[in-house]
């Protein structure tokens, strides 16, 4: 990632993240641009995955 800003990281249930998107562009940064890249964790799907193939 390059570029001059902050990084804000929050976990929220995939549900929910319309929400938090239309929130944060409604009301806190006014005139800033913001972007949303929404991750996924996959870290316990991956640990399930490689139990069960032993």
């Amino acid at each position: 990632m390059m570029g001059i800003g902050q990084v804000v990281t929050l976990r929220v249930p995939a549900e929910r993240l319309r929400d938090v998107n239309r929130a944060i562009e409604n009301t806190a940064w006014g005139g800033y641009r913001t972007e949303f890249y929404p991750t996924y964790d996959y870290k316990a799907v991956a640990e399930q995955m490689r139990s069960q193939a032993k």
